[in-house]
């Protein structure tokens, strides 16, 4: 049985008329949701260490956000009104492209920790129903960044960060429990471990920059609630693979 989405109780512009709560609100509501709740990650930390599991999940996130990621930070970017929002998406948008050093570009990163897994990649499975759930994120993740309102992209870029360092906080955990895997392997997950704390913390100063009221905050409202119910849905999917294969 699934998790149920825990952030489909929260309010949303489409739920409830009259006033939402300003944008820091926003943050702390999915700041109190855990990711380690998840039926996927849950079943990974009741069993032996599960590499094939782990394969499945890196290489659709490699599929679904590491293609896509450095586009939707760009084209926020340039959309949005505000330069305060820019500057700290632009510094975001730095990391993301190793600060300038080619071979520390983060989508670099995953395809060596992706390579590393290979000997785990599942054989029995088609690649279409492997990399399915990936290919779904691709399209389900970009749909903020092209919405009328820039400051949909703005919200899901906010809880896509805080969703990310839950999220890689589970992986790591897992990841420790196994001494195959050589430390430059690894490297995308160990940068990531200590940058998407940063980067979750820039949410929160991003939302202090979201007006209290008006279109800008219910499309951050729309754009949040949208990337985090996408985010979860990618990992139903990744446990229905994982499932798979056991027929």
């Amino acid at each position: 049985m699934m998790v149920k989405n825990d952030a489909s109780v929260l309010r949303t512009p489409e739920r409830e008329p009259g006033p939402l709560p300003p944008a820091p609100e926003l943050v702390d509501a999915y700041e109190q949701r855990a990711v380690s709740d998840h039926t996927f990650f849950c079943c990974l930390r009741s069993a032996p260490v599960d590499l094939e599991a782990i394969w499945i999940l890196v290489a659709n996130l490699q599929a679904g956000i590491s293609r896509n990621f450095i586009r939707w930070v760009a084209k926020t970017i340039d959309r949005v009104d505000d330069r305060r929002i820019a500057c700290l998406l632009a510094k975001q948008l730095n990391d993301e492209l190793g600060n300038g050093a080619f071979d520390q570009i983060h989508s670099r990163l995953l395809e060596r920790f992706v390579s590393g897994l290979d000997p785990w990649r599942p054989k029995a499975i088609a690649e279409s129903r492997l990399l399915g759930p990936g290919q779904r994120l691709a399209e389900s993740g970009s749909k903020p960044f092209s919405a009328p309102d820039a400051y949909e992209g703005v919200g899901a870029l906010m809880v896509g960060e805080i969703f990310a360092k839950k999220m890689d906080h589970c992986l790591g955990d897992e990841i420790r429990r196994q001494g195959v895997l050589s430390a430059d392997t690894l490297t995308w997950l160990t940068v990531h471990e200590t940058l998407e704390v940063d980067h979750a913390d820039d949410s929160r100063e991003l939302a202090e920059l979201v007006p209290n009221e008006g279109p800008a905050l219910h499309a951050t409202w729309r754009g949040a609630t949208a990337q985090w119910t996408a985010l979860w849905q990618f990992l139903d999917d990744v446990h229905e693979v994982t499932a798979a294969r056991r027929g």
